[in-house]
This record gives structure tokens, sequence and C-alpha cells, in this order.
């Protein structure tokens, strides 16, 4: 798989009807083993575009559950929406692939990788939120505690003019201000929708979704029990953690020992980027699924 250029082509973007969702697909065509790819939450599939559109491979690109183009029943739930990932495999019969996932996505496709093995050679795991598994029992209070409208996420713009307004907000902020500029248009350009007899748009992922999934944590350890059962290939990228303060966003989540418990991993550190590493270093993530595309 070299890095070829599709500029030029645009996606197939289309709903794929699960079991008790709707979860919306953009696909880039290709040859060779596919690619599929995650986004952390309160993105969307097409956070993906700058690497996508420069490989050879058939790219699919997902929207989560509560995200994007997808549908927002249900409760907010990590196990949930991995069984979505699964149940998307199945339905899509993506089997030999690689999986890229970051954030959110980086925990999700962990979980659906070590239990579905073989629809996978490689996984890239881009600053996943798996944290130390003492975290899970200490700091997180059960979801009921806590109204996610009194949280961070929650508090964000909600309605915009439109894509550019957002895009002009938001290039010389932080963490923006560190993003590939072709990353960040393509996020803002379909970070909204438009909402019926308004002449304003929408955030896609309403924020208080995106809040519950911050606050949805209890259980999650248990993606230590299936962690040394994934036994494909793995490369974990991480960037600086900062767990004295978990609300610094910026920060790596991931444990620093997880390549160590996993079968077949090798761990990249770098420090000198955020969290947002597909953003900040689209081109970086774009050369490393290339490397491991042509790993036998």
């Amino acid at each position: 798989m070299s890095a070829t250029t599709k500029t030029a082509i645009e996606p197939k973007n289309y709903a794929v009807k699960l079991d008790d969702v709707s979860l919306n697909v953009c696909e880039w065509p290709g040859v060779g083993d596919p690619v599929l790819l995650l986004h952390a939450t309160g993105f969307h599939s097409r956070c993906w575009d700058y690497i996508a559109r420069r490989l050879q491979a058939p790219v699919y690109a997902a929207d989560l559950r509560f995200h994007g183009e997808s549908d927002s029943h249900g409760q907010v739930n990590w196990q949930l929406m991995a069984r979505d990932i699964e149940e998307l495999l199945h339905a899509l019969d993506l089997t030999c692939g690689i999986g890229v996932g970051h954030s959110l996505g980086g925990y999700l496709l962990a979980l659906c990788a070590a239990r579905q093995q073989a629809r996978f050679k490689h996984v890239v795991l881009i600053d996943p939120v798996i944290f130390p598994r003492e975290f899970y029992i200490d700091s997180f209070p059960p979801l009921d505690a806590v109204d996610p409208a009194t949280t961070g996420p929650s508090r964000r713009k909600r309605r915009w003019r439109d894509s550019e307004q957002m895009y002009q907000r938001f290039k010389s902020r932080a963490p923006f201000n560190r993003w590939n500029d072709e990353v960040l248009r393509d996020y803002c350009a379909y970070a909204l929708r438009t909402v019926p007899d308004e002449t304003e748009m929408e955030l896609a992922c309403d924020p208080l979704h995106e809040a519950a999934v911050y606050l949805h944590q209890n259980g999650n350890e248990v993606i230590y029990d299936w962690l040394p059962q994934l036994e494909v290939p793995a490369t974990v990228l991480r960037a600086k953690p900062d767990f004295d303060n978990p609300g610094n966003l910026s920060a790596s989540p991931t444990w620093p020992g997880l390549a160590g418990v996993l079968p077949m991993a090798r761990d990249i550190y770098l420090p000198h980027l955020s969290h947002f590493i597909p953003m900040e270093s689209p081109g970086l993530v774009e050369h490393l699924i290339c490397e491991v595309a042509a790993m036998e």
C-alpha cells in the first residue's frame, strides 16, 4: 500500500442497519487489505479524510453511535458502542484488515479486535482511552451521580452560522491551532447539521452525549480481561500523559504499560504531540498505516 492521493474521489456515504442502530459509513475505494477507521469522542468519520484520501487500500470510516450521521438513541455505554462495531464488522464482512482507532475509537477497536481477531491483520491504537486499571476503581463516580449537563463538554457552543464560522473561530485557539489545516477544515465541514426552520446549524454530536461518553467509565475496566487475548500485531501510539490532571483533554489517557500486556505489540511514544495525534500529524499516521500494511 503506497501513499497515493485519492483527493478527487468522494467517498460513498451510506447507512448500515444493525440490530438496534443505524451507523453511517464513509467508504473510499481501493485495492488490498481494507482499513477501518474509528474516531474519537465528539468527532466524526470525516476527520479521517486527509488520511483516507492518501491510501490505496479500501477505507471504511464509521460514525460511532451518538456521532455524525449515525443514530443517537439508547443510553451512552461504551460496551454498547463496542457491540455496534462488532456488528458492523460482520455486516461489512471485513477480514484481514487494518484497524485504526483514536481515543474512544482506540478503546472500542482493542475490545472488538480481541473478540474478533480473525478480522484483523494489525491494529493501530492511537492514544486509546485505556486508563491504568486502578483508575477505573478509584477515579470515576457512578454515572447517575453526575449530571452531564454540569460538565465542560456539555457547555460547548452548539449553534453556528456555518462551518466557515466554526473554522475561523477555532483555527487560532487551542487545541485546534496545532491541527493540520486541512484536517481542521474537514472537522468543521462535517461537524454540523442543518436544523429545520432555523438559519443556524448545530453540532451533529450533541454536547450532552459527548459529556456522557466522558462520564461513562465505570465498567470499562473489563477491557483488561480481553487485552491478553488480542493476539494480532498491534501498534500503540502515545502522547505525553498528565495523570495528575484528568481534565487535561490534550494529554494522553493511555496507560504507559498498555503495549506490555498485549501479546504482539510495539509502543511508540510521541511526547511532542498532544492527544490529537491524527489531527496534528496525519502524515505520520498515514505512513504508519502504509508501513503495517506492507508487513507480512
